[in-house]
């Protein structure tokens, strides 16, 4: 019992801790995400970014640890992955709020079902949720920006067409339409102003985007600069090409839905029986972890049903596997 409390003693205070951290990158991170845009934005002035950068690590000491422990590229990946949910938080805040969800998460699970598995399959969870999240906001504001693409590319082909240039085209889009294209193009918008040619602004668009789209949109664009040609005419064949896109791509959401589903119920499905047994019947896999011994790894006893087990849940992902590649058609 005395151990147990210290456990209980210390996630508490680890928690607490991390979410006044939480609380104080709350407060202070406006200034901190203004600064970090500056940097972004402002190339031509890299030596004083660098110095801007090396004073933030040295206030705050917590970015500097995760890039030490995580690298810095990995920290920039998730800069990135945020920066495409449009989730206005730093890889920091990301990475803590996800080790408070797991430790509180193991705190409910440990005490609250009274096992340690429990605990453990509960941290994991918290610990994954925020993934999920910011796919499923990468997902849906994606998917809402190449349906305002279309419309956005109408829009720009007709502002070209009444003699403006092609970035106060982009600033007519973006002053007309709606979040997000509107929102990106601003940003984009504000990058030139501060001195990024158009050509790197569009990649850095493309880059935060992340769709095959607007990929096409600024390879045409590029090309067009390149080789010479109609601007006007060339953007209206990519929109009636992104439309017929969306199209097909429709026809063949409708057609795979079935399969989806069937998919996600039967790879779902064992799962979650698995870990309703382990959180209010752990004792029904106990004969699946005594013998039949067949080795040994250490101190630790394998047994021939946790083989079994391991051998179905790796079969259980390559089935999964295999219905994604069969109903995942791309237009």
């Amino acid at each position: 019992m005395d151990n147990n409390l210290l456990i209980i003693v210390v996630l508490a205070v680890a928690a607490c801790g991390l979410l006044g951290y939480g609380l104080y990158l709350r407060v202070t991170r406006r200034q901190a995400i203004l600064q970090e845009r500056l940097e972004t934005y402002t190339t031509i002035e890299e030596e004083a970014a660098r110095t801007t950068q090396t004073e933030l690590r040295h206030t705050n000491q917590v970015p500097r640890l995760f890039r030490m422990l995580l690298g810095s590229g990995y920290m920039t990946h998730l800069e990135d992955e945020l920066a495409r949910a449009d989730i206005p938080m730093r890889p920091s805040e990301y990475l803590l709020l996800r080790m408070v969800l797991a430790a509180f998460g193991f705190l409910v699970g440990r005490y609250t079902f009274g096992y340690l598995h429990s605990g453990i399959i509960l941290a994991v969870a918290g610990f994954l949720v925020p993934v999920f999240v910011v796919r499923s906001h990468q997902n849906r504001r994606r998917a809402k920006f190449v349906k305002q693409l279309a419309d956005a590319l109408m829009l720009l082909t007709n502002s070209l067409r009444s003699g403006y240039g092609f970035v106060k085209g982009l600033e007519l889009v973006a002053k007309e339409m709606s979040d997000p294209i509107s929102k990106e193009l601003n940003r984009m918008l504000r990058e030139v102003n501060l001195g990024v040619t158009i050509d790197d602004a569009l990649l850095n668009l493309g880059r935060r985007v992340n769709s095959q789209d607007l990929d096409i949109v600024i390879g045409a664009y590029l090309v067009q600069k390149d080789v010479g040609g109609n601007l006007t005419e060339i953007m209206e064949k990519v929109a009636e090409t992104i439309r017929e896109r969306l199209r097909i791509q429709g026809d063949v959401r409708v057609l795979t839905t079935q399969g989806k589903l069937s998919g996600l119920v039967v790879g779902l499905l064992p799962f979650a029986v698995v870990g309703i047994l382990l959180l209010y019947a752990p004792d029904y896999f106990s004969s699946m972890f005594g013998p039949p011994i067949i080795g040994h790894l250490g101190k630790y006893n394998i047994s021939l049903g946790e083989v079994l087990l391991a051998a179905g849940v790796c079969l259980q992902l390559i089935g999964a596997y295999i219905i994604y590649r069969v109903i995942n058609i791309k237009v």
